[in-house]
């Protein structure tokens, strides 16, 4: 064997070896119902360089004011005529995604928002276990749907991943090594009955060894429309446990997984037929819950001072059986000497 080819298989064998050390899979990585991934909003970021051996460093990241909290659950607030196989859904703000999650791939296969609801007969493709460096693949997507009006929706485009950089990650308070950084790039047409829109959303996302889901985030999104002018927004993220600690929600172990004040969500907001509601307290205080109108009154009182144990709980409203009319609602909470006031929106 020559000089040559045993350096370059050598060299294979060393680069090799260096990336078997971190990828992606369903055990370690697919999402779980029953999860909630808390974040905290940053400005926002440029996502750096790809390839191998990269040092992103965001030790001067400037947080926001505002957090989110999403939750995994096992069904979607309503049922979806047509869907097919799901066995996840996730309550993102004011989006709820019904996802198809098997040990070789995960994909969305409807969703519903702020009234419109689209089911996939051809669902969108959001990952291929397992994901290292390299990892690429484009996929089509297609589905129909209707919006608040029942009107026909039609929406179509592909999604591209590319698991594009590995490196390290800087924080502000620690650094992560063997940080696997991936892009996502979907390109969507969405055909109304009176208007077109062309949405490119483009998101990178870090994960790390030991933690289940992204440690940091940020996403630029272009809406082009026939009847408005283009926007272009940016969000970006990080979870918020790795603020104070090294660990993240990974799944169902309580001990790692409990976050240490109230949190609470709504979704879909607005809504329709029903409005779902979850919140996680950090340990057994009573619980008052009530939905008030516009005048401050009182209309519906879910809950009054149940001592309730600490952990997450949920629970939904029933529009039509509460004979709620189209309008703006105030969720509040009372837990122990807290209260959180939230925005519902009636459609």
């Amino acid at each position: 064997m020559n000089k040559i080819h045993l350096l370059l298989i050598s060299t294979f064998f060393v680069a090799s070896s260096a990336f078997a050390q971190f990828a992606l899979t369903y055990k370690n990585n697919a999402p779980l119902v029953g999860d909630s991934i808390r974040t905290q909003s940053i400005e926002n970021i440029s996502p750096g360089g790809d390839g191998l051996d990269q040092v992103w460093d965001f030790s001067k990241i400037q947080f926001t004011n505002e957090k989110a909290t999403s939750f995994l659950t096992q069904n979607p607030s309503k049922l979806i005529d047509g869907i097919g196989s799901h066995n996840a859904t996730l309550n993102d703000k004011a989006y709820e995604y019904v996802y198809n999650i098997g040990e070789d791939k995960s994909e969305i296969v409807g969703l519903m928002t702020n009234g419109l609801t689209v089911v996939f007969s051809d669902p969108i493709l959001k990952i291929k276990y397992p994901v290292a460096f390299g990892t690429y693949f484009t996929d089509g997507f297609t589905g129909n749907g209707a919006d608040l009006y029942k009107s026909n929706v039609a929406v179509s485009g592909t999604n591209s991943f590319k698991a594009d950089g590995y490196g390290t990650l800087k924080l502000r308070d620690k650094t992560l090594n063997n940080v696997l950084r991936v892009k996502i790039e979907e390109n969507k047409i969405q055909l109304n009955p009176c208007s077109v829109y062309e949405m490119k959303t483009t998101t990178y996302f870090w994960y790390a060894p030991t933690y289940r889901y992204p440690v940091m985030g940020t996403t630029t999104r272009e809406v082009k429309s026939s009847t408005k002018n283009t926007e272009v927004t940016q969000t970006s993220f990080i979870n918020e446990k790795l603020i104070n600690s090294s660990s993240l929600v990974t799944g169902l172990d309580k001990k790692e997984a409990i976050p240490d004040e109230i949190s609470l969500s709504l979704y879909p907001n607005p809504f329709i037929e029903k409005l779902n509601y979850s919140y996680f307290l950090p340990k057994q205080m009573p619980v008052t819950i009530e939905l008030i109108d516009i005048t401050g009154k009182t209309i519906i009182e879910l809950v009054k001072e149940q001592i309730q144990p600490e952990g997450f709980h949920s629970g939904n409203i029933d529009a039509l059986k509460n004979h709620l009319e189209r309008g703006m609602y105030s969720f509040r909470i009372k837990c122990g000497d807290s209260v959180i006031v939230s925005k519902a929106v009636k459609m």
